[in-house]
C-alpha cells in the first residue's frame, strides 16, 4: 500500500504476523486523516451484519474520504459478505472499506477485494495441509532476517532449531522477533551459534515433547535420558506427569497412523493433533516397529498411574526424584518398544 498511489475503495489486511497487520491498518488510518477524511467508523463483523457496513460505506459523506474499518472480517461465513460483494461492483468512490482478519477472504469476497481494491498479506502462508514447507521456509527466513536486521547472521539449520524450540509459539512472529533480538545481541559481530541458541532459547514443553519423541523413536537412549535430565533440574522444569501426557498423546498419534491405510487426515481426525503435530506422527509410525505405536500408548497409560501412586515416586530425597526415576524407566521401555524389542 503505497502513500504515492491513490486509496482504494477496499483493503482486505491479513495475516499472522500481527504487528504488520497492525501498522498497515494504523497507517491507512492516519493517511486518510492526513489527506482530510473523516475519522475512522469501526465495526466489529461479530456485531454487526454486513448489510450495516454496507450502509455506512454508502452514506453521503461531507468531510472528505470516508473510512469504514471492520475487525475479524473473516468472522463472516460466505453468505454474509454477499451484500458486500454487491456494493464493491459499484463502490462509492469518496469511501474506503478496510476489512481487517486472522485469514484470508472467502473465494467470491477475494475476486471482489482484487477487482477493487487490493489484499495486503502479512506472514507465512495459512497453516493447512500442503503448505507445511512453505511455512517452514518463511519462519526460517523470518528468523534469519531479524537477526541479520540487529547486526549478525544465523544459519538456516539454527534458524529451524530456533523455531523448533520455540513450539507453538514459534507460530508468532512477534516472539521469534525477541529471541532473534536475544541471539543477536549475544552473538555481536559474530554468527549465531549452536552455544547461543542451546543458551538462551528455552525450549517449549509441547516442542519437547517432540524432540524427546524424534529420540526415542530414533533409540537414541543417552540422549533421551540426557533431555529427561535437562527438562528435571534448573529453574525451567516441566513436571514428569506433564511430559507423559504430551508423550501420549504424540503416541496416540502414532498408533493411528500405523493403521492399515492410515492417513495424516485420519490422525487428525481422530486425535485432534493438527498440522505439523499430526505430520510428525505419521513420520515416526514408518519409523518405529509395527504394532509400537499402540503398545507405547499402553505403556503410557500405565506411566501415569505410576506417576500417581507408585511406591518408587517415594525413593530419593524427594518425591520429585522418585517419579523422574519412574519416567526414565517409561521412557527405556517405548525405546525397546520402537526398536522392536
Amino acid at each position: 500500500m503505497s502513500t504515492k498511489d491513490p486509496l482504494k475503495p477496499v483493503y482486505w489486511i491479513h495475516g499472522e504476523e500481527r504487528a504488520k497487520v497492525d501498522l498497515a491498518v494504523r497507517r491507512l488510518i492516519a493517511r486518510v486523516e492526513g489527506e482530510g477524511g473523516m475519522p475512522a467508523e469501526r465495526f466489529e463483523a461479530s456485531e454487526v451484519p454486513a448489510t450495516e457496513v454496507r450502509a455506512a460505506c454508502e452514506a453521503l459523506s461531507f468531510g472528505g474520504t470516508r473510512l469504514v474499518l471492520v475487525r475479524r472480517a473473516d468472522q463472516w461465513k460466505a453468505a454474509d459478505v454477499e451484500p458486500l460483494i454487491e456494493y464493491l461492483d459499484d463502490p462509492v468512490p469518496t469511501t474506503c472499506l478496510a476489512l481487517v482478519a486472522d485469514g484470508a477472504p472467502t473465494p467470491r469476497m477475494l475476486k471482489a477485494v482484487e477487482a477493487a481494491g487490493q489484499l495486503l498479506a502479512y506472514g507465512p502462508p495459512p497453516d493447512k495441509r500442503g503448505n507445511e514447507k512453505a511455512r517452514a521456509k518463511w519462519f526460517r527466513e523470518y528468523v534469519q532476517g531479524e537477526v541479520k536486521r540487529r547486526g549478525s547472521t544465523i544459519s538456516g539449520p539454527l534458524a529451524d532449531e530456533v523455531v523448533r524450540r520455540a513450539g507453538r509459539a514459534g507460530s508468532d512472529s512477534g516472539h521469534l522477533a525477541n529471541e532473534a533480538a536475544k541471539l543477536a545481541v549475544a552473538a555481536g559481530d559474530a554468527p549465531v551459534g549452536k552455544e547461543h541458541v542451546e543458551a538462551l532459547v528455552v525450549v517449549d514443553p509441547e516442542a519437547r515433547a517432540f524432540l524427546l519423541g524424534d529420540l526415542i523413536v530414533a533409540g537414541d537412549s543417552r540422549a533421551a535420558q540426557d533431555m529427561l535430565a535437562d527438562l528435571a533440574r534448573g529453574s525451567d522444569t516441566t513436571d514428569p506427569v506433564v511430559i507423559q501426557r504430551m508423550l501420549a498423546r504424540h503416541f496416540r498419534g502414532i498408533a493411528v497412523a500405523q493403521a492399515p491405510g492410515a492417513t495424516q487426515d485420519d490422525v487428525e481426525r481422530l486425535t485432534g493433533l493438527k498440522g505439523y503435530p499430526a505430520q510428525k506422527a505419521v513420520e515416526h509410525a514408518r519409523q518405529v516397529a509395527p504394532g509400537a505405536g499402540e503398545w507405547c500408548v499402553a505403556r503410557l497409560a500405565d506411566l501415569e498411574l505410576d506417576l500417581r501412586v507408585s511406591a518408587l515416586t517415594d525413593l530419593g530425597s524427594s518425591r520429585g526424584d522418585g517419579e523422574r526415576m519412574v519416567l526414565e524407566l517409561g521412557v527405556r521401555d517405548l525405546i525397546g518398544a520402537c526398536r522392536g524389542r
